[in-house]
């Protein structure tokens, strides 16, 4: 059985990890089922003090790793093909833009098709 001054200490520290950007998770604590806390990779429970890894950023290690280890052409043909997904958007976006009448979606919309360009264009500047 924990100490009250456990559990006020325990709160604290939750609520410190969401002053510090930290979010409260869907899923409760494997261990006793309270409140968790996502921090960066770490995700801390609030009742027991369980840490863990968080499983998005292991999933992402393992593409991260086998970006570092590609070869040139592997990049290169990665990039080529992130940049021809970005062609097919811009694509996309440009067309609907054409028949919105929305003014608001349509600035949205041109918003983010503004951001596709700029991430085109370094895309294609990284290809060469």
């Amino acid at each position: 059985m924990t100490s009250p001054d456990e559990n006020v200490s325990r709160i604290k520290t939750g609520a410190s990890l969401l002053a510090k950007g930290g979010t409260l998770t869907s899923e409760p604590c494997p261990r006793c089922k309270g409140v968790q806390v996502r921090l960066r990779d770490k995700i801390t429970c609030i009742n027991c003090g369980n840490e863990e890894v968080s499983t998005d950023v292991v999933a992402h290690l393992q593409p991260e790793r086998e970006r570092e280890n590609a070869t040139p052409a592997q990049r290169s043909a990665a990039l080529t093909s992130a940049a021809s997904m970005i062609e097919e958007k811009i694509a996309l976006l440009a067309s609907e833009i054409r028949r919105e009448d929305d003014i608001s979606i349509q600035r949205q919309k041109a918003e983010l098709l503004e951001r596709y360009l700029g991430i085109l264009q370094k895309t294609k500047s990284l290809i060469e």
